[in-house]
């Protein structure tokens, strides 16, 4: 079948492509370490604010410590799995357009969007971030008055599947701005800036923003909601809204790659 066949050859691209960047990472292993160090670093300083936050108050927006932990500790693990993956990926874009590094993009066999969210692996972010993030994980839920059932980690599980298509589909949206604008270096800083709410409870923010960061610009959908479901808050309603926001974006995402492509090889040529 075709679809099989195709999908067993991007497999072996990426494979290869995750070959090598791990022997990348280990010919600059001081780089390495002290990107574990830094990530864990951060986990602390966000740890330590909980800490200080929580001697003062048993809740915030009805969120107890542990809960807190957990949205804390699954950002670390969602942004991880983004950062190993295709973060750093998308985030170069920019500059390899400018610097037409882009033409020998679009000499390769593999399909364009592909090799360019997914060239290169970064290890450091697989242990700093995803590592420290479980460990925090399965600390909060220790700390928690009940477990969660099968169900609620199967569903948690689909939910960070469609946050991450979701964020991924962001950064699309984001990065074929490129084919518009001649410089786009702040495109890291954005990147930033959406990753800052997703560690904190959804509930804290006033309405309009709250259901602007849920439906229009979907950040809860990638953290907040998935929190919600291992600690017994999620609605029936948001799991449906998660999968179809997800195809949503997914579909505008590669639409826009496309349109923005087609841009870039008439301006080429």
């Amino acid at each position: 079948m075709p679809f099989l066949a195709n999908s067993r050859y991007l497999w072996r691209v990426w494979r290869a492509n995750t070959r090598a960047s791990l022997i990348r990472e280990m010919e600059f292993r001081s780089n390495f370490f002290l990107g574990i160090l830094r990530q864990g670093l951060w986990l602390a300083a966000f740890i330590f604010m909980i800490e200080t936050i929580f001697s003062h108050t048993q809740s915030i927006a009805g969120w107890q410590k542990p809960e807190a932990l957990i949205i804390l500790a699954l950002s670390r693990i969602v942004e991880g799995i983004m950062d190993t993956f295709f973060t750093h990926n998308i985030a170069d874009l920019p500059s390899i357009v400018q610097k037409g590094s882009f033409d020998f993009y679009l000499t390769k066999p593999s399909p364009v969007l592909f090799y360019t969210s997914f060239k290169q692996f970064y290890l450091h972010s697989t242990i700093g971030q995803i590592g420290g993030g479980l460990a925090t994980f399965l600390y909060a839920l220790s700390q928690l008055n009940y477990q969660p059932n099968l169900n609620a980690w199967l569903i948690m599980i689909l939910l960070v599947m469609t946050g991450l298509i979701i964020f991924y589909s962001l950064l699309i949206l984001l990065a074929s701005l490129v084919f518009y604008i001649e410089r786009l270096e702040a495109l890291w800083s954005f990147l930033q800036l959406i990753t800052e709410p997703l560690t904190v409870p959804f509930d804290v923010f006033p309405t309009t923003p709250r259901l602007a960061l849920t439906y229009a610009l979907p950040l809860a959908f990638i953290v907040f909601v998935p929190a919600q479901a291992i600690t017994g808050r999620l609605q029936l309603w948001q799991l449906p809204t998660a999968i179809a926001l997800a195809a949503i974006f997914l579909i505008l995402a590669n639409l826009a790659w496309r349109a923005g492509l087609r841009r870039y090889s008439s301006a080429s040529s």
